[in-house]
């Protein structure tokens, strides 16, 4: 930057070729010219930040099932958080409307946990009960596959109108998971998912594999549906 006190010119401001003029306290300052703007508003820059600002929304909401399902997958990377985790997962999966602007999440394919534990069968979603949505379970596998009866099995209920999020839980060797919602939730739809979280204390060694499970590991999401609360 260069200045003057007096500019046989007159006084200059704005862009003049590659430097801009501006006049501070009747000194005339001189800089370069910055061409790059500090809010870049391209389809590509805009759309990057509809992603994030969608996956950053319905992160807060989730962050209870979050800190379940994606612990381990957080827990050997250094200042690194299960909600950075999700971020990291579910941001590809926002949903880009380049003329509304806005991005939406994929709910089905939504990444809530993930790791080696077992599955179970997640049945159909019912929502005939008032306040009340409850799912099926089954399971066919066992101690050989690290599948426990202790096991812990989750199930997440995400209301968009409310923001909200509600967990039910059930064991393994139970046949059914359902979770209790509050009177605001009525006739609201919801999106509904299950994964399982070992009930293992210490690894546990399979001698083909070597550590099959760690502590806190669950198995991958499944999304079950989505419905209206009655």
């Amino acid at each position: 930057m260069s200045k003057t006190s007096k500019n046989i010119l007159g006084d200059q401001s704005g862009k003049i070729g590659k430097v801009v003029g501006r006049v501070v306290n009747g000194v005339q300052l001189y800089s370069a010219y910055n061409n790059h703007t500090s809010n870049p508003r391209t389809p590509k820059q805009l759309a990057a930040r509809a992603r994030f600002k969608a996956v950053m929304r319905i992160a807060k909401p989730l962050n209870g099932v979050i800190n379940i399902g994606l612990r381990l997958a957080a827990a050997g990377i250094p200042m690194t958080s299960p909600s950075n985790i999700f971020t990291r997962r579910n941001n590809r999966l926002m949903q880009y409307d380049a003329e509304s602007g806005v991005a939406t999440p994929d709910y089905e394919n939504l990444i809530l946990s993930e790791g080696r534990t077992p599955y179970v069968d997640f049945g159909t979603a019912s929502f005939a009960e008032a306040k009340t949505v409850k799912v099926p379970v089954s399971s066919s596998l066992d101690s050989r596959f690290g599948a426990f009866d202790n096991d812990t099995i989750y199930l997440a209920v995400y209301c968009p109108d409310r923001d909200e999020c509600a967990i039910g839980t059930a064991k393994r060797t139970d046949s059914e998971v359902s979770v209790s919602l509050p009177p605001s939730w009525v006739g609201k739809s919801v999106y509904v998912w299950g994964f399982v979280k070992t009930s293992v204390d210490e690894d546990f060694p399979d001698e083909s594999i070597g550590v099959r499970l760690h502590p806190n590991e669950c198995s991958p999401t499944s999304y079950i549906g989505t419905g209206t609360i009655a």
